[in-house]
């Protein structure tokens, strides 16, 4: 399963931080304090790979704890949504009844008391046992039972009073009956049961076949109740296929030197501390336990000695004791060298696990010096994140390096800068097996080139943190800027490699154009080709700022604005300064759709676009065509048409309209139409003709 979205719920500083899309590789970006850590530890805590429970006293708000914790039960943490795909697919098919479809995601909702529930998207269609077929069958039995008669006169007697009996039973049972529901369970099973025990003991020759039939339907109905509810047992296998949570911060790197002694008290005095936790994971790959290592190590001969020479025996099994830490120690060595080795690729190591009594050291060579060993912290801070890192992975995930979801706090802090952008390429490597939320407020590890995988996280003024929409950057200048840096970094690394550059206001003109230019390309009109790299600025107060950082290069990226005042004026002060000399490549929407104050949203015109807001935000809503006197661009007059209705549009809703179509497009529910195609060409076509390919 993959996990597409998290929401975190009555959480420290968090209210409802509403729903959370997730990528392979995601980002949390925010200043400190914003919330990044919350967010994690509380996604963590859902299903953690080491027991992590929720603990309401001391992580429910504590601003509501007084009035609202103790009122009621139920409270919710955090609720996930997954893709049903894979494997489960098949559990789900052989669970669920013949014919029913499998749901396209599951929903796990984690509660304050660690229970957890869990439903499907589409809901599943009820698998009831219903009471009705057996109320049917009562029908036929009363009716054979009152035209029952004797065989003989002298069996007059007996029938009527079985006639009696009988009837009494059915009308009996049909009260019963109407007051059940489903009859699925222990619960049903139990009355179907004990209406069948008293069924047997009215059955004599004179009712035996009329009870005989009615039999056949019941114990058919007793079957089904006894079998295991559809939903249920679905629900049982979304909760056996729920991926394990590894949380690491800066806080868990090893220590190169580790006294056995203070180690175990401080274990048992803080077994939650971060290092305690990433120490746990070294002893586990080792193969023994703190008390483990520290017991192979003790000197049992030095008590013997004092009182006489120790026997052979005692010297044979102390000899196969240090053999065998020694043996333990040699192998986990090596195993975690070439594991290592497969991941670290700045050097190569080799790692060295050495116990010396009551310490235990990490030693480390590289291929640069491999006859000289270091200490694990003098190594660089670079490297001892990064190891610490990998052992807590290794041994939480169990080795399996697949279905853990990776929740890194501020990873790679002490890393330069290119090592941290080698890091963002090793993401995408690990995220083929293992999804991965990491958060940062490092530029260089924001990956400019997918800042949709981007989530600002901002901190509201009453102190609660928030994400920002889909798409939508904050105005909060130190959540943005790592986000601008690495646009801004994404740029010049992409115009160093040869890419041509265009940019544009925002972001739903970055998630538009891509999705126009995938439907040009199949229709075989012009389109933007791979080393056109699209890049949003965050508003056009940005654009010309973004530019800027192309001074020097030789060459300008194209800039495309919207035709609204301030586009307009945004190229004219471009025009005049930074484009001087290089006019063209600054192209207004209206210079190629026509009219004023077009948007990129008029590519698809408005009956595609109005539709789309429609869909996406539940509403009814009517926009006047221009021919009917409207003027503007349709989003204006989508927002002058929501203001006359009394309807409040929510914040992002561009961005939101914008994503649903381009997904339903993506995911083959609607397609993008031929004439919105040929519109975009057009725009395609003139961004082209003002990007020259470099030489």
């Amino acid at each position: 399963m993959k996990l597409v979205a998290f929401r975190v719920m009555n959480y420290r500083n968090i209210d409802d931080s509403g729903w959370i899309d997730l990528d392979r590789v995601t980002a949390l970006v925010g200043r400190n304090e914003s919330g990044k850590t919350t967010l994690l530890r509380a996604l963590h805590k859902f299903n953690p790979a080491t027991s992590d429970p929720y603990d309401a006293q001391r992580e429910f708000p504590r601003d509501r704890y007084t009035t609202e914790y103790g009122r009621r039960s139920g409270w919710a943490v955090c609720q996930t949504r997954f893709k049903i795909e894979g494997e489960i697919v098949d559990t789900l098919s052989g669970i669920l009844p013949d014919g029913s479809a499998v749901p396209q995601f599951a929903e796990a909702t984690r509660f304050y008391d660690g229970s957890l529930a869990v439903g499907f998207q589409p809901p599943l269609a009820s698998a009831e046992v219903s009471p009705g077929p057996l109320l049917e069958a009562l029908v036929p039995l009363e009716k054979s039972t009152r035209r029952l008669k004797a065989a003989t006169p002298d069996g007059a007697t007996a029938t009527s009073e079985a006639k009696t009996a009988l009837l009494a039973w059915t009308t009996g049972a049909r009260e019963v009956l109407n007051g059940v529901g489903n009859m699925r369970g222990e619960a049903g099973t139990k009355l179907l049961q004990r209406l069948r025990t008293e069924l047997d003991a009215l059955s004599d020759a004179n009712t035996a076949d009329l009870i005989e039939a009615f039999l056949e339907v019941l114990d058919h109905h007793t079957a089904e109740a006894k079998k295991p509810d559809p939903a249920a047992a679905a629900r049982g296998a979304i909760r056996d296929a729920l991926p394990v949570f590894i949380y690491f911060e800066n806080y868990g790197v090893l220590d190169s030197a580790v006294w056995l002694t203070r180690f175990l008290e401080d274990a048992q005095a803080d077994p939650s501390n971060p290092r305690i936790r990433t120490i746990k994971a070294m002893f586990s790959h080792v193969g023994l336990t703190a008390e483990d290592m520290q017991e192979l190590g003790t000197d049992r001969l030095r008590v013997p000695r004092q009182g006489g020479s120790p026997t052979q025996e005692m010297l044979a099994s102390e000899q196969r004791r240090k053999e065998e830490r020694s043996i333990k120690l040699s192998s986990a060595s090596s195993a975690i060298t070439r594991l290592f080795g497969e991941w670290w690729s700045q050097r190569r190591h080799r790692i060295r696990y050495d116990a010396d009594g009551d310490f235990f050291r990490i030693w480390v060579a590289d291929n640069r010096r491999p006859d000289v060993e270091i200490e694990l912290e003098s190594r660089s801070k670079g490297f001892q994140w990064f190891f610490s890192f990998y052992l807590v992975f290794l041994v939480e995930s169990e080795e399996g390096h697949k279905d853990a979801v990776l929740l890194l706090d501020e990873p790679g802090l002490n890393l330069h800068p290119t090592a941290q952008q080698e890091l963002l390429a090793f993401f995408e490597k690990l995220s083929k097996d293992n999804q991965i939320l990491y958060s940062t407020h490092s530029p260089f590890l924001v990956d400019g080139d997918n800042l949709q995988r981007v989530r600002p996280v901002v901190e509201g003024d009453d102190g609660h943190s928030r994400i920002s929409p889909p798409g939508m950057w904050p105005k909060d200048r130190e959540t943005i800027f790592p986000l601008q840096a690495a646009a801004g970094y994404a740029m010049v690394r992409g115009l160093l490699s040869m890419h041509r550059n265009v940019l544009v206001e925002g972001m739903t003109d970055f998630y538009l154009l891509h999705a126009i230019s995938h439907r040009c390309r199949d229709l075989g009109l012009a389109h933007l080709p791979e080393d056109v790299h699209v890049v949003p600025c965050g508003g056009v107060p940005m654009v010309g700022k973004i530019a800027s950082l192309f001074l020097g290069e030789g060459s300008r990226p194209v800039i495309l604005l919207d035709g609204d005042q301030a586009g307009r004026g945004t190229r004219t002060n471009l025009q005049k300064d930074l484009y001087k000399g290089n006019e063209s490549a600054v192209l207004l929407l209206d210079d190629v759709l026509g009219g004023e104050g077009n948007e990129v949203e008029d590519i698809l015109g408005d009956t595609l676009y109005v539709a789309a807001v429609n869909e996406a935000l539940g509403l009814a809503l009517h926009v006047p065509p221009v021919d009917a006197g409207a003027a503007g661009s349709v989003i204006k007059r989508t927002m002058a048409a929501a203001s006359a209705a009394g309807m409040d549009l929510p914040e992002g809703w561009k961005v939101t309209t914008s994503l649903y179509l381009v997904r339903s497009w993506a995911e083959g529910k609607a397609e993008c139409p031929a004439e919105v195609a040929r519109r975009g060409s057009t725009l395609f076509q003139a961004l082209l003709e003002r990007s020259a390919k470099p030489n």
